[in-house]
């Protein structure tokens, strides 16, 4: 299966080189193609991702030289996987998938794919609780598979929030998800 993994901006990104890791052990079927998010590489280093994958990494702009590289029209080679994976997805990255925001080619290729999506929530503190949060992740499911986030104690405030599950259970869900459609 070839995956595309689109990593955005939160603080669970930084566990990519363990994800990894785990795929190239585990997934060794699979081709993973990666892509960050400009805020993405604040919690990862692309020098590290590159070393570990062997590939370079894209970052999601028009104007990158790996993603023009692989097509001058990037978003219709990220749109052509057999998955894609958005792992951390922000709540940012969300509400702007749900709002049909192509501005990128990561956004403009999850809106125009045939692939399924898998979205794998990493919500701020207290979002969960936010009734337009949960309209919006409700909305979300009509289009694509959401993985359910997990709680665990925040970094920042004294409380839980529900953030992306170890990508071992990503992947059990994307698993699931493609043997349903084969069936």
């Amino acid at each position: 299966m070839r995956i595309l993994l689109f990593a955005t901006g939160a603080l669970n990104t930084c566990f990519l080189p363990v994800w990894i890791n785990w795929m190239t052990a585990n997934r060794a079927g699979d081709s993973i193609d990666i892509v960050l998010s400009e805020h993405a590489t604040e919690f990862v280093a692309v020098r590290s991702v590159a070393a570990l994958t062997g590939e370079p990494v894209a970052i999601d702009r028009w104007d990158d030289p790996v993603l023009l590289g692989r097509s001058p029209s990037p978003h219709t080679w990220l749109a052509g996987h057999d998955a894609i994976l958005i792992c951390p997805a922000t709540l940012n990255t969300l509400s702007r998938i749900a709002a049909i925001d192509a501005s990128t080619p990561m956004l403009n290729a999850v809106q125009c794919t045939a692939a399924p999506v898998f979205l794998a929530p990493n919500l701020p503190p207290g979002a969960d609780r936010n009734p337009a949060v949960r309209a919006l992740l409700d909305e979300l499911r009509t289009r694509a598979t959401v993985v359910e986030p997990v709680s665990r104690p925040s970094v920042s405030v004294p409380d839980n929030a529900l953030v992306t599950p170890p990508i071992w259970d990503v992947f059990a869900v994307v698993d699931a998800e493609s043997a349903a459609r084969a069936a």
